[in-house]
């Protein structure tokens, strides 16, 4: 068990805001969400790096109304704690199946203790740029809160590497966050500007891009095959 607990929260919540300017691989981004797991266990929020709860449904709900998930094979990359999935059962239940998949082993674990494993969801630990899956194997993909970290050396090259090996995987579309410029005072943060990336998507990806871009610390790009 970890001391953390022991501690008041507003010490707990100032501890939990200490992360790495960067990363040296994304494996190493990983290990960071296997140390968090471990050193804030009985706070999701805190090991997931969202200020509530109402903060990470106001994400999944931007981002799940892009899409009609009816009859869908959906794929939920860097899934954490599975939250998502909980989220899709509770406002687009009609989806055909789930697939969480992490490289934190912790997170997979934790995500299989709180939603467990039914014949229409689960949750795998996978390197998909390592292990790929096949082209449009499921129909759409979510990636949220995930990109908003420098990984290696080049972090806009291995994002754009993720998104267009996520996009390939995905027969109708994904829909993803970042974080954009200037809208928080965090060193550590790698962020986007969300014109830019939302023109990027329509020059590599595919025409059919819709930005989502409230004015909060993040927002949504959502890009469809078809």
């Amino acid at each position: 068990m970890s001391f953390f607990r022991f501690l008041p929260k507003p010490l707990r919540r100032r501890a939990s805001r200490f992360r790495p300017k960067s990363f040296p691989d994304h494996h190493a981004y990983a290990a960071f969400f296997d140390v968090r797991a471990r050193l804030f266990a009985g706070d999701d929020m805190m090991i997931l790096e969202y200020p509530d709860r109402a903060t990470q449904e106001l994400l999944f709900r931007r981002a799940v109304e892009k899409f009609d998930l009816t009859d869908k094979k959906i794929i939920d990359l860097g899934c954490g704690l599975g939250y998502l999935k909980k989220y899709l059962d509770e406002h687009a239940p009609g989806y055909r199946s789930y697939l969480g998949v992490d490289l934190s082993e912790e997170m997979v674990k934790g995500a299989q203790e709180r939603f467990g494993r039914s014949e229409k969801a689960a949750f795998v630990r996978r390197d998909i740029l390592a292990e790929p899956f096949g082209e449009n194997e499921f129909d759409v993909g979510f990636l949220i809160s995930v990109l908003g970290y420098r990984v290696g050396a080049d972090p806009e090259g291995y994002m754009k590497r993720l998104l267009r090996e996520f996009f390939r995987i995905n027969r109708v579309g994904i829909a993803f966050t970042h974080l954009a410029p200037g809208r928080r005072r965090d060193p550590t943060d790698f962020t986007y500007p969300p014109e830019e990336l939302a023109s990027w998507c329509r020059k590599e990806l595919s025409e059919k891009v819709v930005l989502d871009d409230w004015g909060g610390v993040s927002y949504v790009v959502a890009v469809y095959k078809q």
